[in-house]
């Protein structure tokens, strides 16, 4: 225990009794005769350079600021000194009309009103120093000493963690530190502590340094005195306006925070100003560098622009640029011109509302896919306000980096109109080409029920035969007529060159009705068949089935020369996660060499002036394409080539059979 402390704790009764004993006897003074009204101001001591006693005469930063104060308010100061909490009493009690230079609580701030100036000040620290010539032992256990009542100095040391004794004065202070009782002290005033560390010849007492602290400097007023706390408000502005607050803080604190600051971090500042200017110097020069190259950049993206403005402009192909919903946000003077739309018209439309009613879902289905997969494509037909339609082949990507605040794709939209044309003719000009390789097989199979109803027709003008005899002839030559009349029929619905109706399709039927119209190219052929009627159901045109698997029997039969092994089957299948119909049609004949298996289906490609003009394959594969399926060939193992088609199955007859892969 620290045997200063417990000094001071002793004392406090005795102490407490004095200062409440000079407070009363300076209350009590006759007042000083005068002309002038005297405004008495409590101030507590101990506390230089702010407020202390000099013979009998109180000084200090704080007595000169109420000095110009009350010269502003045309009254008398009346200094009382004393303990902190019997001034605020001597103030609560109508004693005293101001009190400064006093810490309060929050509960003491209820009470009274008071004003603060904020000031920068300068804090001295003290330190244990021993020198060459002394052995003294430390107390490690005290770290720091403060004066007693001195505000803002123990509270802090306090929440630091620190232990700190108390002493009566500065000069008690400073021999504490210089005996080793304490570490450190610090304190508002270097001149006094470094008077009396030369006075009593303190030499374990060291100078360590400055810190710089913010001080409220506090007039404490009591609530009801409204006229003084209005007074000294307008006081204090005028004095900080002619700058004397200024004065008095040079002269007791020295100079000012900015001053101090100047002094101790001038090289700081300057190299900091230097930085600054070379910085500046350098940004100076790089923005007109950049500058230059933005300039040039500049008039390249702009080249760039106008190039690419008119390629895009320059396009055959119709051109939209547009975002998820649909909307279009730039369109080609292609788009507008084979749409008859203007441009601002077009920019102010969904692409949706170009698009047929009868593929607005397909439309959907291709925009979703488009904004997930990046890339996707569509057939279509569009059509203006007009109604006149268009059909189109849509090519789009997302596109990889925009500035826009949305995701936009770019839609390549080519005229197809021609090219179906074209389709249409050489499917047709196929078509005819296939019932002129069937008419020899067709021509046998017609002439053998025409021959039956000749056969018949000259017993019954003969005139030998019975009544039974003759109904049987006569129910023989119907029988054989219709027979030539179901296929001169079915040759009439090849020849037709109507377009695509789709409707619900049975595979295997329509396999084995090409079987039937091919049976007499057929005759020296082994013919495995693996069909299951009112299975196998699809959605598409008969007449096109038709034309492609005939094409792809007769190059089967070609293929062997009218001898040997041909197999058509078809099963249920899976492409990717869609359902399918897959139909084999296999032969044991000399098969397709693999180096033009990749080009059977390009127009005009054949291997001889014998076999055609090489538009079957092609036709097929497009024919099958506006089916939804697909074509291809492999090897057979019946050693010749296997031609698979897939077809996506009718969604509305789908059973239950597992697929098998495809």
């Amino acid at each position: 225990m620290n045997p200063m402390g417990t000094v001071g704790k002793m004392k406090d009764g005795w102490r407490s009794y004095v200062y409440s004993l000079i407070v009363f006897l300076a209350v009590s003074l006759p007042t000083p005769a005068s002309g002038q009204k005297q405004l008495r101001i409590g101030v507590p001591l101990g506390f230089p350079s702010f407020s202390y006693q000099d013979e009998s005469e109180v000084q200090g930063y704080s007595v000169d600021i109420l000095d110009i104060l009350c010269e502003g308010l045309s009254t008398e100061p009346r200094y009382l000194v004393g303990r902190h909490a019997d001034l605020l009493r001597a103030l609560k009690d109508g004693d005293l009309e101001l009190v400064i230079g006093v810490v309060m609580d929050e509960n003491q701030r209820q009470q009274f009103n008071y004003m603060e100036i904020l000031i920068y000040v300068k804090r001295y620290l003290f330190v244990h120093h021993p020198s060459e010539k002394t052995n003294q032992k430390v107390n490690m256990g005290v770290n720091s000493v403060v004066i007693r009542g001195q505000p803002y100095v123990a509270p802090g040391i306090a929440d630091r963690g620190g232990n700190f004794i108390q002493a009566r004065s500065t000069k008690e202070a400073l021999m504490m530190v210089n005996s080793g009782q304490a570490q450190e002290f610090v304190d508002y005033s270097d001149q006094l502590a470094t008077y009396l560390i030369g006075k009593h010849g303190l030499q374990n007492v060291r100078q360590a340094g400055v810190q710089m602290g913010r001080f409220p400097f506090t007039m404490i007023i009591a609530k009801d005195n409204v006229p003084l706390s209005s007074g000294l408000s307008k006081a204090l502005g005028q004095a900080i306006k002619n700058g004397q607050l200024g004065q008095v803080r040079e002269k007791w604190l020295g100079k000012s925070y900015a001053s101090y600051l100047w002094q101790r971090f001038a090289p700081l500042f300057i190299l900091f100003a230097a930085m600054i200017a070379v910085i500046v110097l350098l940004f100076f020069t790089w923005h007109i560098a950049l500058k230059r190259k933005v300039t040039q950049i500049t008039s390249r993206l702009r080249v760039s622009e106008e190039r690419y403005r008119q390629l895009i402009e320059s396009s055959p192909d119709m051109v939209f640029l547009i975002n998820k919903k649909g909307w279009i946000r730039l369109a080609n003077h292609s788009a507008s011109e084979r749409l008859l739309i203007p441009q601002d018209q077009l920019l102010l439309s969904k692409l949706q509302a170009l698009v047929v009613y009868r593929d607005a879902a397909k439309f959907n289905t291709f925009l979703k896919q488009l904004f997930s997969h990046r890339m996707a494509s569509l057939e279509t037909k569009l059509t203006n306000f007009s109604g006149r339609e268009i059909n189109v082949e849509f090519v789009a990507a997302r596109l990889r980096s925009s500035s826009e605040e949305e995701r936009l794709v770019c839609c390549f939209a080519r005229d197809l109109t021609k090219r179906k044309l074209m389709e249409r003719e050489l499917i047709a000009s196929e078509r005819l080409a296939t019932i002129g390789k069937m008419a020899g097989g067709v021509a046998h199979e017609v002439n053998n029920p025409i021959g039956i109803i000749l056969a018949h027709a000259e017993d019954l003008i003969s005139g030998e035969l019975d009544d039974t005899e003759a109904i049987d002839s006569l129910k023989a030559i119907r029988r054989n007529a219709l027979r030539a009349g179901n296929i001169t029929r079915a040759l009439l619905d090849q020849a037709s060159s109507d377009d695509l109706e789709k409707v619900e399709v049975d595979v295997a039927v329509v396999l084995e009705e090409c079987l039937y119209f091919l049976k007499p190219r057929l005759k020296k052929i082994s013919v495995i068949r693996e069909l299951e009627i009112e299975k196998h159901w699809i959605r598409g045109d008969e007449n096109q089935l038709q034309q492609v698997f005939i094409n792809l029997l007769l190059n089967a039969i070609e293929s062997m020369a009218g001898e040997g092994t041909l197999r058509v089957s078809v099963a249920e299948g899976q492409v990717e996660t869609d359902r399918c119909h897959r139909i084999r049609i296999e032969d044991s004949g000399k098969g397709i060499p693999a180096e033009y298996r990749p080009h059977i289906f390009d127009p005009f490609f054949t291997r001889g002036k014998t076999q055609g003009v090489g538009l079957g394959l092609f036709v097929a594969e497009r024919i099958l394409k506006n089916h939804g399926g697909k074509i291809a060939a492999e090897n057979s193992v019946l050693g010749g080539t296997e031609m698979n088609v897939d077809l996506p199955v009718n969604p509305e007859r789908i059973n239950g059979n597992a697929p098998a892969d495809c």
